[in-house]
């Protein structure tokens, strides 16, 4: 059944209450946190052309929120409020496409603006075959003048429905990728002493220019330290800000649980149960930071993953990690082939938390194991600078294959943590969280990478030299915004 008239003119009350916003619950939760984190899409996303936009993140980024800021910023640009229509779609849930399409036919007669409208389909994912319903609508010409923007709790699905219907159809709208907070983002959040992020990357960093910047934030250093510290905990989900802004010691039980929860009910729609999911987030939590394979992976797995009985195969593990990345809890990053001048890839790779969140309930749900710190920083990094290195326009895609960052292989069978940017322009660091890094690593890095510019991130050291750079890693993460 289609959402009747009440309900449409119940979530649009900005068609007749000038007020509106201080009745909106998502708003009015908004104002009440301690902190107003960034909303970069919301100040980006094009209103004016139409077009087919995908709102894509993991669950509990603040995608609803999104579409209610859309809501304000096109009233305050005059734009006729009956020409934006919202609707939350988690009362269609096991409804047809067709309830769907009729719901969103009856919001724009109702609205009585027919032309030119904003278009706000909030957890469009509870409608299965939504995309049916959006291309229909848009073939018939009904959007076809639109700007419409889809967001879904499954970000599985979202990407699954967009690619299957809707290629052709979306004209100038986008896939925009919503992430949690960055560390910089965090750090300003919780300490307003410390100061913007100047979103360099490592080649500008050990510029003379770049080099005086970190000496002048050096200041900030213990701040930014403390700061790391909770971050590692807390990641960087709005509710979980908020919560560290509060001056929380621990992320609650409740943030804990909305993310878990999150996560189990992908894998378990997948076939997966939750012994299931346990077993992979404790064999994730394991490998942090280490070289690992499918094959090396199914071996270690003692729990049956998907409906089959028995040790999981590389294909089962290689679906459920890759699920996980589609969904934006993963990244997995891969190794360089040594010796080799293509952008051919190893079977090795390395598993990221995507937001040290996972980490933290990871290990609520694997007893015995405690936070291995320096991994879990080497982690941190290596997301940062995926977020600092890769195209916007692909990262909504390549959480499974970044193609602007890497583990660089060497022929002796050593590695470079990371290498950033395109093969002949890269970027190298290499991560030794711990009092005395050494200089080795860094060393060999250079002499790896001759004429690139190398920074070895340590705990607390900060040099900055010809060959290679030692730079703190709560310092380099605030740098790279």
């Amino acid at each position: 059944m289609a959402l009747t008239d009440s309900e449409i003119l119940r979530q649009n009350r900005w068609w007749t209450e000038p007020a509106w916003a201080g009745r909106d619950p998502h708003l009015d939760r908004l104002e009440r946190q301690p902190v107003r984190l960034s909303t970069e899409v919301v100040i980006t996303l094009d209103l004016d052309t139409p077009g087919i936009h995908i709102l894509r993140g993991p669950r509990q980024v603040g995608k609803s929120t999104d579409l209610k800021l859309l809501v304000r910023r096109a009233i305050d640009a005059g734009r006729d409020p009956r020409a934006i229509v919202y609707l939350a779609l988690d009362l269609l849930e096991g409804q047809s496409h067709a309830e769907l399409a009729r719901t969103i036919v009856r919001a724009k007669e109702l609205a009585g603006v027919t032309d030119g409208c904003v278009v706000l389909l909030d957890e469009v994912t509870v409608v299965e075959r939504w995309q049916t319903a959006v291309k229909a609508l848009w073939d018939d010409g009904y959007l076809r003048d639109d700007v419409v923007v889809c967001t879904g709790s499954s970000a599985i699905d979202l990407q699954r429905g967009a690619a299957e219907r809707l290629p052709g159809r979306r004209e100038a709208g986008l896939d925009h990728l919503v992430l949690p907070q960055s560390f910089a983002a965090f750090a300003q959040a919780v300490d307003a002493s410390i100061p913007p992020a100047p979103r360099l990357r490592v080649a500008d960093l050990v510029t003379p220019d770049g080099a005086e910047v970190l000496r002048r934030a050096r200041v900030h250093m213990p701040a930014l330290q403390a700061t790391l510290e909770r971050y590692l905990r807390f990641g960087g989900l709005p509710a979980a800000v908020a919560e560290a802004a509060s001056g929380a010691h621990e992320p609650s039980m409740e943030t804990r649980r909305v993310l878990y929860d999150s996560l189990v009910r992908e894998l378990q729609r997948r076939g997966a149960s939750v012994a299931a999911s346990q077993a992979l987030l404790e064999r994730l939590v394991r490998s942090l930071g280490s070289k690992t394979s499918w094959s090396q992976m199914a071996r270690e797995m003692d729990v049956p993953l998907g409906r089959g009985r028995g040790r999981p195969s590389h294909h089962t593990v290689r679906d459920y990690v890759e699920l996980m990345a589609a969904g934006y809890f993963l990244l997995i990053v891969y190794y360089w082939r040594s010796g080799s001048e293509t952008n051919e890839q190893s079977k090795d790779k390395k598993l990221l938390f995507a937001d040290p969140l996972l980490h933290t309930i990871a290990l609520d749900h694997a007893p015995g194991l405690r936070p291995d710190v320096p991994a879990l920083v080497e982690d941190m990094v290596g997301v940062a600078l995926y977020r600092g290195y890769e195209p916007p326009e692909q990262m909504p895609e390549t959480f499974s294959l970044p193609q602007r960052l890497h583990i660089w292989q060497t022929a002796r069978g050593g590695e470079v943590d990371f290498v950033a940017g395109p093969r002949r322009e890269l970027d190298v660091v290499e991560v030794k969280y711990r009092g005395d890094p050494g200089r080795s690593a860094a060393a060999a890095a250079a002499r790896a990478h001759p004429r690139r510019p190398v920074v070895l991130v340590t705990k607390d050291a900060f040099e900055i030299g010809e060959r290679y750079s030692l730079v703190p890693a709560s310092l380099l993460l605030w740098a790279l915004g």
